[in-house]
C-alpha cells in the first residue's frame, strides 16, 4: 500500500478510535434509540415533551401575527425552542449512519487492493448518505420547522404550518393511520385517478350545458370547483345548475361520489382490519415488558382455560397465544392478554420478550401441534422450562426429548382421580376440595429465603401446628440424600414426611397444605423475616 498523507493517517486513526470506543458507541446507541425506538421509555418523556413544546411554538407565532408578544416570549421561542428543534436536527443527521464505517470500509479496501486511499470517495459517500436523510420528508419537515424562529423575515411565518407536521413524528396513532394508508397507495392512486377523470368530465359538461346560461359559471374552473364539490356530495350551494341538463348531470354525479365514498371507505376499512392484529402484538409486547415473571400459554383449549382462570385469581401474569382468531376472542372476552400468532414462526417468536417469560405452557389438543411448538421454542430460548399437554401416552417421551420439562396426560390423571375415587370416596373428596380449593384448602410451595425464620431451621424446630399448615414433604436441591427417604425428580430430591433433623438451608421448598389464608401469612413471615 502507498504511503498516506498525515491527515489521511489521523483520519482513519480517529475513525478506528470511534468504532472501538465503547462510551461513544452507548451515547449514539442512547441518541438512536431516543429518536427512533418506539420501545424505549425516554422516548415516550422525549416525544411528550416535543409535542407540547410544538404547540407553545406554535400558540406562540400564530398569536404575534396580530398582537406584539412579550419580550419574554419571543426569547423563548427564539432561543430556546428554536434550538432544541435545531438540536434535534444535528442528532437525527448524526444518528442516522455511521460515517466513521464508511472511512474504515475505505481503508480495508484500499489496502486489500494496494492502491491510495481515496479521500473524494469517502467525503462523497458520506455527503450521499447524509443528503439521503436531508431529503426524507420529516427531515424537510424538520428543517423547515426551525425557520419561523427567525423573526425579522416575517416571510417565514408561513413556515409556522410546518412545526404542526412535526407532530406527526411524536404522535403514533397519527403515523399507525399514515401507514395503513401508504399500505393502500396503489388502490387509493387508482381511486383518485378516477375521481380526477370523472371531475373533469363532469366539469366539461356543466359547462357547455351551463356556461352562457348560469351567471356563476364564468369559466372552466368554475365548472371542475362545481363538479368536485358534488362528486364530493359536499353541496355548498354557491352554485347551482339552471337547466335540466345540468340538473341531471347533478343527480348522476352525486350516486357517482357516493359509489367513491363507499369504495374510499371499505379500502382504509380493509387496511385497518388488516393491520389491527399487529396493533394487538404490539400491545401484548409492550405489556409483558412491563411485568415480570410471565406465563406464556400457547394454545386456549379447555385445560388452557381452567389454568388461566386459576392464574387470573392468582393474580399471576400470563399471556395467551392462539393461532385461532375465535379463541383469541373468547380469551379477550374473559379479560385476559390474548394475542393471534403462531409459535412455530420465528418471526413472532422474536415479538415476544422471553427474558420475562418464566414458563411457557402447551396445551392444543394437537400432539403434533405441541411438539412442533416445544421445539420451536427450544430452538429460540433453550434454557426456558415448558410444560406439555399430551393426549397419547406413546407421545410423553418424544415432548421430553424434543424439550418438555413435563409431559401431562390429561386422560391418565382422570382414570387416576376415577380410580381413587372408587377405591377411597373419602379421599377423593379431600383431593377435589384441595384441587377446586373449596373452602380455601390449597396446596402451595413456600420457599426457603436466605437469611429467613426457615433458613438454618431443622424441621423440628418448626411449629407448624401454630400457623395451622400440614407439611407434605420438602425439596433438597444441593444435597446427596439418603435413597430410602427420598424421591428423586427432575429438580433435586424430595423428602416426604422429613425427619426432624433435616436441616433447611436457602433455596430449599416446603411444600405445605392449609387454608389459603394460612398460607399467604406463613409466605409473608418468611419474606418478611428475609428483609
Amino acid at each position: 500500500m502507498r504511503k498516506e498523507s498525515p491527515i489521511v493517517k489521523a483520519l482513519v486513526a480517529f475513525a478506528f478510535y470511534l468504532d472501538s470506543n465503547k462510551t461513544y458507541k452507548k451515547i449514539k446507541t442512547f441518541f438512536w434509540r431516543l429518536m427512533n425506538d418506539d420501545t424505549f421509555a425516554p422516548k415516550r418523556v422525549f416525544d411528550f415533551f416535543m409535542f407540547f413544546l410544538v404547540l407553545i411554538s406554535v400558540g406562540i407565532l400564530l398569536y404575534d401575527i396580530k398582537n406584539d408578544v412579550y419580550p419574554f416570549l419571543e426569547d423563548f421561542d427564539f432561543y430556546f425552542v428554536t434550538s432544541v428543534f435545531l438540536v434535534e436536527y444535528i442528532i437525527r443527521l448524526w444518528v442516522y449512519n455511521d460515517t466513521h464505517r464508511i472511512i474504515i470500509e475505505e481503508y480495508e479496501e484500499a489496502n486489500f487492493l494496494g492502491r491510495k486511499f481515496s479521500v473524494w470517495k469517502v467525503v462523497k459517500e458520506i455527503v450521499l448518505k447524509k443528503w439521503e436523510y436531508i431529503r426524507s420528508p420529516f427531515a424537510i419537515i424538520d428543517l423547515l420547522a426551525i425557520l419561523p424562529g427567525y423573526r425579522p423575515l416575517r416571510i417565514f411565518r408561513i413556515f409556522v404550518i410546518f412545526r404542526l407536521f412535526k407532530l406527526l413524528r411524536y404522535t403514533k396513532s397519527i403515523n399507525t393511520f399514515l401507514e395503513v394508508l401508504a399500505n393502500k397507495k396503489f388502490e387509493l392512486f387508482i381511486l383518485l385517478i378516477a375521481v380526477g377523470f370523472v371531475t373533469f368530465i363532469g366539469g366539461a359538461v356543466i359547462y357547455v350545458f351551463e356556461a352562457h346560461a348560469n351567471p356563476k359559471i364564468d369559466n372552466f374552473f368554475d365548472a371542475i370547483y362545481w363538479s368536485l364539490i358534488t362528486i364530493s356530495t359536499v353541496g355548498y350551494g354557491d352554485i347551482t345548475p339552471v337547466t335540466h341538463e345540468g340538473k341531471v348531470l347533478t343527480m348522476i354525479l352525486i350516486i357517482i361520489g357516493i359509489g367513491f365514498i363507499s369504495f374510499a371507505t371499505s379500502i382504509i376499512a380493509s387496511a385497518f382490519t388488516e393491520k389491527l392484529e399487529e396493533l394487538k402484538a404490539e400491545r401484548v409486547v409492550r405489556q409483558i415488558k412491563s411485568m415480570n415473571d410471565v406465563y406464556l400459554i400457547c394454545g386456549f383449549s379447555n385445560e388452557a382455560e381452567i389454568l388461566c382462570d386459576r392464574f387470573h385469581r392468582d393474580n399471576q401474569d400470563f399471556v395467551v397465544v392462539d393461532i385461532d382468531e375465535d379463541r383469541v376472542a373468547k380469551a379477550t372476552l374473559k379479560g385476559y392478554i390474548a394475542v393471534k400468532g403462531d409459535i412455530t414462526q420465528k418471526e413472532f417468536l422474536q415479538t415476544l420478550d422471553f427474558d420475562k417469560i418464566s414458563k411457557v405452557f402447551i396445551l392444543t389438543n394437537n400432539d403434533i401441534a405441541n411438539s412442533f411448538m416445544i421445539l420451536s421454542i427450544k430452538a429460540y430460548k433453550k434454557e426456558i422450562e415448558i410444560i406439555a399437554l399430551s393426549n397419547d401416552e406413546k407421545n410423553i417421551s418424544k415432548m421430553k426429548k424434543a424439550g418438555a420439562t413435563y409431559v401431562v396426560v390429561p386422560t391418565r390423571v382422570t382414570a387416576l382421580l376415577m380410580a381413587e375415587y372408587i377405591g377411597s370416596p373419602i379421599t377423593f373428596e379431600v383431593i377435589d376440595a384441595i384441587l377446586t380449593e373449596k373452602r380455601n384448602a390449597i396446596i402451595d410451595e413456600i420457599m426457603v429465603i436466605e437469611g429467613s425464620i426457615l433458613d438454618g431451621k431443622l424441621i423440628g424446630e418448626i411449629d407448624f401446628d401454630k400457623y395451622k399448615l400440614i407439611l407434605f414433604g420438602v425439596l433438597k436441591v444441593n444435597e446427596s440424600p439418603l435413597l430410602n427417604e427420598t424421591l428423586q425428580i427432575e429438580h433435586g430430591h424430595f423428602y416426604f414426611n422429613p425427619p426432624f433433623d433435616l436441616k433447611l438451608e436457602a433455596g430449599d421448598i416446603l411444600v405445605v397444605m392449609g387454608y389459603s389464608i394460612s398460607v399467604n401469612y406463613f409466605k409473608y413471615l418468611v419474606e418478611r423475616s428475609s428483609i
